[in-house]
């Protein structure tokens, strides 16, 4: 579990932020974006909403499904065996879904990306992350994996991805949060109540074993929303949001609450992005309210949906920033630090530019 709080004067407190932002602003500023993965949306009006999946999307310099196995499969060679990278089950269509894992140490870190098909940056800046920290030598990466556990579960929904669809694929759905002809949402599907064996949903099924049988300490998941803005004009570019499920146990609420306040100050303080408050349901079969009833500190982080070749660019950059500041956190004890209090000042996300797309 997340360590217990520590108690430490101001100053200390201070010490610790600025060492752990030094080292997450020097890693994301010489960050070289490999294979980049941006893409470029049809017309809309300048900060326009989210992709749809109406719209004409180049999706060329995005991973497509055999890409990212390659991708993966190089990175385990090329870290000598110190990234595991595995499938955890089938989708629909037979695709694995993959994650890797990296780290010996004791805090477990589980990291998801792309539940939503057409939701891709969260991927990209995964297998960066990998990239720098599994397969790197450098002081820095092996120190925060004596203490750290990584696992990725490296693009969940890889059916939709093809289609660049929300949904997974299974026209044959029915019931709740079923798109008729087209697939489920899995994110919906989480529930801790419902055991993988009775899951319709493949994609969430093989999640929800895994997070039982290896029991993540913290856990975040990665998405895209709509376009907002402040009253200040200032743009929402990412939102953030713990579990709201009522059945989260008070602790857990607290230790999610000190994850939150560790990206919204990592990514704020140093200009990494824009951050509110996320205004999510309290479903139980979502993944950050499953996760905190499971016992994991849990986070969902919501990135800007603006795929254009800029801020594709700068977007990754902002979830690999949230990543690397929060594996670092967990590593060197300042995550027991931070006053959970802090995730409660975050303001609320600004009012829409255009539609928005749930978590």
């Amino acid at each position: 579990m997340v360590p217990p709080p520590l108690t430490y004067t101001e100053k200390e407190t201070v010490l610790f932020t600025r060492r752990r932002a030094a080292v997450v602003l020097a890693t994301v500023m010489s960050l070289t974006i490999w294979g980049a993965a941006t893409a470029s949306a049809a017309p809309t009006k300048p900060g326009g909403p989210w992709v749809q999946d109406s719209q004409q999307v180049s999706l060329q310099r995005l991973h497509t499904y055999d890409e990212l196995t390659t991708a993966l499969q190089r990175l385990e060679q090329r870290s000598k065996g110190a990234i595991d990278v595995e499938s955890i089950g089938r989708t629909h269509e037979g695709r694995d879904i993959w994650t890797a894992t990296v780290g010996t140490g004791p805090t477990k870190v589980l990291y998801i990306t792309q539940q939503h098909g057409n939701e891709p940056l969260g991927t990209e800046a995964a297998l960066q992350l990998l990239q720098r920290i599994g397969a790197s030598q450098a002081k820095w990466a092996t120190d925060v994996l004596d203490d750290v556990t990584l696992r990725i579960v490296v693009r969940a929904n890889p059916d939709g991805t093809e289609r660049f669809q929300r949904q997974n694929v299974d026209p044959d759905c029915s019931g709740a949060f079923c798109r008729a002809g087209v697939g489920f949402d899995i994110n919906r599907y989480h529930d801790p109540a419902m055991s993988p064996e009775a899951n319709p949903v493949p994609e969430s099924a093989a999640i929800q074993r895994m997070v039982r049988s290896w029991r993540p300490d913290i856990t975040v998941d990665y998405h895209h929303q709509g376009s907002y803005r402040q009253p200040d004009g200032s743009m929402d570019t990412t939102s953030i949001l713990w579990p709201t499920n009522a059945g989260v146990a008070p602790q857990v609420i607290a230790d999610s609450k000190r994850v939150a306040a560790l990206v919204y100050t990592s990514l704020e303080e140093y200009g990494f992005a824009n951050v509110s408050l996320y205004p999510g349901d309290s479903l139980p079969g979502i993944a950050r309210n499953s996760f905190g009833l499971q016992g994991s500190a849990s986070l969902l982080v919501e990135l800007r949906g603006d795929l254009g070749q800029k801020s594709g660019g700068y977007l990754i950059r902002t979830a690999y920033a949230s990543m690397a500041a929060l594996l670092q956190a967990a590593a060197d004890g300042s995550l027991a630090a931070v006053d959970p209090a802090l995730a409660d000042t975050i303001p609320d996300r600004g009012e829409p530019i255009d539609q928005d797309d749930e978590e």
